[in-house]
């Protein structure tokens, strides 16, 4: 992505955020496994692991647009967010 978004050090997001993300696939697959095999029926497997997928790679895009690597800043982001929300008086 760095190359197509033209950035001078094309290895920075990795030199940064690498271990961070890693650290919290390590973190978030064998959650989803677990849950996968113990409570999802089979014929609902595949579309669990899709879904969890697709949060996953939702997660890496914020990550590399913005975050560290970490949950905890998306979690951040979606705090902050919400207080946006409540503080924001109603439109007329």
């Amino acid at each position: 992505m760095s190359i197509l978004q033209g950035k001078d050090d094309i290895f920075l997001d990795v030199k940064q955020k690498f271990w961070n993300t890693y650290k919290t696939g390590l973190m978030y697959w064998p959650f989803v496994q677990l849950t996968n095999f113990i409570l999802v029926p089979v014929q609902w497997r595949t579309a669990y692991t899709g879904l969890c997928g697709f949060l996953w790679a939702t997660f890496l895009c914020y990550s590399q647009q913005s975050g560290d690597g970490t949950l905890k800043s998306a979690f951040t982001f979606l705090h902050m967010k919400e207080a946006s929300v409540v503080e924001r008086p109603p439109g007329k």
